[in-house]
């Protein structure tokens, strides 16, 4: 693709605009036509969920940090683009129901294959930390973690959830799952891959076990090989996670139930793969 074509290199934001929507409607039609799902089809529905989707997207694309203030921005000053919008808070619900959706956008980009080398690590997405952890929560699907180092805790010790995701060599995350703090390494690498998928997979030797080649353990009998290539590409993952909390402002916000980190992530996750597939991020 010209590099004009690119996404983030349009000379205005309506021009990025019209390339997002293209896309986002072609998908949505093409899932519906599949029975992927359906979309509800309501009487006076103001804007499509192609529009709705496109403004979350180029929100995310142009690092907005706030949705609802990027949403208010956008009505006063795109209206000859979008003239019939829904109030804030029926886009922020419409947001929230979409989770499946930005989710299946994002896994539709990229794809395994042989002739390539993945990365699987796990992030957290922490609710609260310190001594505040082991407070009874409401948010009882959200659980105790360790989150190895900085940022946690002197011991690293979290609430919330950790992020679990297969990246490629270009960056995009080809499978993620998102699971309460406490939850091993290994399991989720099991549910997440199959095992020929697996054997791509490079991983951290908290991945022992589980069919990734995960990096030795100094006290292994018969080691394994482990390259300095190895270990850098293992490390464009964590590179990743970077770019998701500094660019698209992953780290969670005042959310208060699962669902809508759910939400959260998946759209984040959407507009990463989205920008690397048309090469603007």
């Amino acid at each position: 693709m010209p590099t004009k074509e690119l996404p983030l290199h349009q000379s205005t934001v309506t021009d990025l605009f019209t390339i997002i929507y293209v896309y986002v409607d072609d998908y949505l039609k093409a899932a519906a036509g599949s029975g992927l799902f359906t979309l509800p089809d309501e009487p006076n529905q103001k804007a499509s969920y192609a529009e709705l989707m496109t403004i979350a997207l180029v929100g995310e694309l142009l690092h907005q940090p706030s949705a609802q203030q990027w949403f208010a921005q956008v009505r006063v000053t795109y209206t000859f683009l979008f003239p019939s919008l829904p109030d804030r808070s029926r886009y922020l619900r419409i947001q929230l129901n979409l989770e499946r959706i930005y989710a299946d956008l994002a896994l539709r980009l990229p794809h395994f294959d042989d002739d390539t080398v993945y990365a699987i690590d796990s992030k957290p997405l922490v609710y609260c930390v310190g001594a505040r952890h082991k407070r009874p929560r409401s948010m009882t699907t959200a659980t105790s973690g360790r989150g190895g180092h900085g940022g946690y805790g002197r011991t690293g010790f979290f609430y919330g959830f950790k992020l679990h995701a297969v990246i490629d060599d270009h960056g995009m995350l080809v499978r993620f799952a998102i699971v309460p703090g406490r939850e091993g390494d290994p399991p989720v690498a099991r549910a997440l891959l199959d095992p020929q998928e697996a054997a791509l997979v490079l991983g951290d030797r908290g991945y022992q076990g589980c069919g990734v080649y995960a990096q030795p353990k100094k006290n292994f009998k018969k080691p394994r090989h482990w390259w300095g290539a190895m270990q850098w590409v293992r490390k464009t993952i964590e590179t990743v996670f970077s770019r998701l909390d500094r660019s698209f402002h992953l780290m969670l916000p005042q959310l208060n139930s699962e669902r809508s980190i759910r939400a959260h992530v998946c759209r984040k996750i959407a507009a990463h793969n989205l920008g690397l597939y048309f090469g603007g991020c």
